[in-house]
């Protein structure tokens, strides 16, 4: 990859108002990804209530509920 390109992609995500916008809404979409996937591990392990894995994983009751229907689709 070109220096200069990334450089010049850096300091946008790191300097400009809409690059730090952009930065911080594709962490906040990976940190949900990851509580998801744990969340999954949890109901596929079948040893959690709802409840726990809502509290353990930090995600919404509803949110909880939803992946154990799609997982049982």
């Amino acid at each position: 990859m070109n220096f200069e390109l990334m450089a010049n992609r850096t300091r946008y995500l790191k300097e400009n108002p809409k690059g730090v916008s952009e930065m911080c809404k594709i962490m906040e979409d990976m940190r949900s990804e990851s509580l998801k996937e744990v969340a999954l591990r949890m109901l596929v392990a079948g040893k959690y209530a709802l409840e726990e894995i809502a509290n353990i994983s930090g995600l919404p009751l509803d949110e909880v509920k939803k992946l154990k229907a799609e997982r049982t689709v």
